[in-house]
C-alpha cells in the first residue's frame, strides 16, 4: 500500500472510526446506566441499545467497506502513477540529456511551487505556522560486499532531523527507512564533488547512478518527484565529500533544487543530514553561531541548533514540505 494510502487509512481510522468508537462506548455506558420505566415496560431502555446496536453495525459495515475500497482504489492508483514515475525515472537516468531534463524539471517544478506557495510564505513570516511534514529516507551503499555504515552510525542523523525541524518549523519530518543497495556506482566508490563541477558531473554517470538507486530505494516517492509535491529527500551515505582542504573538510554536499538527494560522509557530525537538507530547501550559509546553516555544524549539539524566522518560512514552502 502506497504512502498516501497509507495516510488516507490513518485518516478514516483517527477521523472517523475513533469518534464513532467513542461515541459507541458512551452511549453503551448510557445504556447500562439508563433506569428501567416500569410504566414504558422497559422500552426506553430497549430504544437506547437498539441505537447502540444500530450504529455500531453501520459503523462496521460502512467503515470497513470504506477503508476496503479505499485501500484498494488508491493502491491500484499509486502503483500506476509510481510505474509511470519510475519510468519518467529511468529517461532522467540517462546520461547527459537525461541529466539536463532532470535539472531543468527539478528547477521548474521548485518554482512553480514557490509561486503557490506564496501566501503560505507570508503566513509563516508572520507566525502563522500549521502543522507540515516532509518524508525522507538514507541510502546505503554496498561496495564490494560491505556497507559503507551502519544504521547504527546514521541513527543520530535520523534523529537530529526529526528534532531539529519540529522543534524549530513545526515540521512533522518522517523517516521512511533504510535501503541498502548492491548497484555499483561508477569507478566502485562515490565520491562527490561539491563544486560547480559536480553540479555538471551530476549529468553524467554519477548523476545517473544517483538517480536511478534513488528510483528503485524510493520506489513509493516516484510519482511525486514528478510532479515535485512532496518528493522525498534522500541522504546519501558516500566515500568522500570533496573538495578537502582550506583548513577545512567538506562532510556533506547538496545542490538545492537541483536534485532530491544529498550526500553525507560516514562517521560525521549528527546536524549534517540536517543542514544538507537546509540546502535542499533553498538555504544558503548563515554566520549565526548556532544557526544551523553556519558553515560548519561540527561538535554543535542538535538540540542548540536554530534558524532564523526567514529560514523557516523558506523552509516551509519547499516542494518537499506539505500539507497532504
Amino acid at each position: 500500500m502506497g504512502r498516501s494510502c497509507r495516510e488516507i487509512h490513518e485518516w478514516i481510522e483517527e477521523e472517523i472510526e475513533q469518534p464513532i468508537e467513542e461515541w459507541e462506548d458512551r452511549q453503551e455506558e448510557r445504556c447500562r446506566e439508563e433506569p428501567c420505566n416500569w410504566w414504558m415496560l422497559c422500552l426506553n431502555k430497549l430504544v437506547c441499545w437498539l441505537v447502540w446496536v444500530t450504529v455500531k453495525v453501520i459503523r462496521w459495515v460502512t467503515v470497513t467497506v470504506g477503508k476496503w475500497v479505499v485501500r484498494v482504489v488508491c493502491t491500484v492508483v499509486n502503483v500506476i502513477l509510481d510505474v509511470i514515475g519510475f519510468i519518467v525515472g529511468l529517461i532522467l537516468s540517462i546520461p547527459i540529456i537525461g541529466g539536463i531534463i532532470r535539472t531543468v524539471l527539478n528547477w521548474l517544478v521548485e518554482i512553480f511551487w514557490r509561486i503557490v506557495g506564496v501566501l503560505d510564505l507570508l503566513g509563516s513570516l508572520v507566525g502563522i505556522r500549521p502543522r507540515k511534514k516532509f518524508y525522507f529516507g538514507v541510502v546505503i551503499p554496498v561496495i564490494g560486499g560491505t556497507p559503507l555504515t551502519t544504521e547504527a552510525a546514521l541513527q543520530p542523523q535520523i534523529d537530529a532531523v526529526i528534532d531539529i525541524y519540529d522543534r524549530t518549523c513545526n515540521i512533522d519530518a518522517r523517516f521512511t527507512g533504510f535501503c541498502q543497495t548492491e548497484i555499483s556506482p561508477p569507478g566502485g566508490s562515490i565520491v562527490v564533488n561539491c563544486d560547480v563541477g559536480g553540479f555538471f558531473e551530476d549529468w553524467w554517470l554519477k548523476g545517473s547512478w544517483f538517480e536511478f538507486v534513488s528510483r528503485i530505494c524510493k520506489f513509493e516517492s516516484n510519482w511525486r518527484n514528478v510532479i515535485g509535491y512532496g518528493g522525498e529527500l534522500i541522504g546519501f551515505a558516500v566515500n568522500n565529500v570533496a573538495p578537502d582542504g582550506g583548513g577545512s573538510s567538506t562532510i556533506g554536499c547538496s545542490f538545492a533544487g537541483t536534485t532530491n538527494w544529498v550526500a553525507i560522509e560516514s562517521g560525521v557530525d549528527p546536524a549534517t543530514l540536517a543542514h544538507e537538507f537546509g540546502h535542499a530547501f533553498l538555504l544558503g550559509h548563515n554566520n549565526g553561531a548556532t544557526n544551523l546553516m553556519a558553515a560548519s555544524v561540527t561538535g554543535l549539539p542538535p538540540a542548540s541548533l536554530t534558524l532564523t524566522n526567514w529560514q523557516i518560512s523558506v523552509i516551509r514552502t519547499s516542494r518537499h514540505v506539505t500539507y497532504l
